[in-house]
């Protein structure tokens, strides 16, 4: 039996920790009760998936249908002696999933380690860090589908995976509720250190000194938390979502022309249909704008990593957009780019 309810604080399910209520509110605990949800789909055409909230910024009130899934499960559908296929229902903590994966031995996500949020969230919004991506690790997305109101699998291709993008993201109002993810996971290790970071670090150790080979993934694991602790804020201690906004991607003619006034810049090269092209980071964009923590009243920029927009008090996340437009303003002004929020903005 579905439970419909009305007026439901969301403070406690973003993040963010910013005041908004949804007008109706609807929990889905089994599969079972997809069935159950065409009639209120029907009655409202406006809906949100909420998942962790940890990659969400409400500015106001909800007035539609927020639906939370609460679909929990981990099961091994293959294996051999070189790799495993893993189904995982979508309500799982994304992080806990990394760490049951590199505990069981099954490697290639644990460079994605304390990323916040769900595993349904990781093909939405095609997550990514230090030098790896969650698309080259998905073999097939179930969700149920609010049009036809029947279950369908996407293969990885239909995903259509683009930098922080999917077919799931780009879908008009919002058509897909992604219920579990299929993984295939190598038994083999083969560490993916050669981000900046990550590589720096295991240089630095003698042990690892020019031997990639050596470095294990509970190792990466643990360095990629370790840095993550250190650079981004605990959300249950201050709030936030996250790296607010995409690196984006710019051409090698605007590039040639950035590095000549800033030598320092930090890219990363890139392919942008076959032709060669510069990922710049957010980051020091924002903190070269001269961003970086600085405190507004009751919210602000982190002061070890300016990617990162936080709340210390506000109860408007209305504060919060104001911030963030003030920075696309300032980074577009100085050099050209423009900034895209890779959080999700209910206005």
């Amino acid at each position: 039996m579905l439970h419909i309810s009305h007026n439901i604080p969301l403070d406690e399910l973003n993040t963010f920790a910013v005041n908004a209520k949804a007008n109706s509110f609807v929990q889905i605990d089994a599969l079972s009760q997809l069935n159950k949800l065409k009639d209120l789909l029907i009655d409202h055409p406006q809906r949100l998936i909420l998942g962790g909230g940890s990659n969400i910024l409400f500015t106001k009130d909800y007035s539609g249908l927020v639906i939370y899934p609460q679909l929990k499960g981990i099961v091994v559908v293959n294996e051999s002696e070189t790799e495993v296929t893993i189904k995982v229902a979508a309500s799982e903590n994304w992080h806990n999933f990394v760490r049951y994966c590199v505990a069981h031995g099954y490697y290639g996500l644990e460079n994605l380690a304390l990323i916040p949020g769900t595993v349904g969230a990781a093909p939405v919004q095609n997550i990514g860090a230090y030098g790896v991506e969650v698309e080259h690790f998905i073999k097939c997305v179930e969700c149920y589908d609010f049009e036809t109101f029947q279950s369908l699998i996407f293969s990885n291709k239909e995903c259509q995976f683009n930098y922080r993008d999917s077919v799931f993201k780009r879908a008009k109002q919002v058509r897909y509720l992604v219920i579990g993810v299929e993984f295939v996971l190598s038994k083999i290790p083969n560490c993916i250190v050669t981000y900046k970071p990550l590589k720096e670090y295991f240089e630095s150790q003698a042990d690892f000194k020019n031997q990639e080979d050596r470095v294990t993934p509970q190792q990466v694991f643990d360095r990629v938390c370790e840095i993550r602790k250190d650079k981004l804020p605990n959300p249950d201690e201050l709030a936030n979502a996250g790296s607010f906004f995409k690196n984006p991607i710019i051409r090698r003619q605007h590039y040639a022309q950035l590095v000549k006034r800033y030598p320092d810049i930090v890219v990363y090269p890139v392919r942008v249909s076959g032709q060669p092209a510069y990922k710049v980071a957010a980051g020091w964009l924002i903190e070269r704008a001269g961003f970086k923590g600085k405190r507004y009243d009751k919210i602000g920029v982190y002061s070890k990593q300016a990617l990162v927009l936080v709340n210390y008090s506000d109860e408007k996340g209305s504060n919060i957009l104001k911030l963030a437009h003030r920075i696309i303003r300032e980074v577009k002004q100085l050099f050209e780019i423009v900034l895209e929020a890779e959080v999700k903005i209910i206005e």
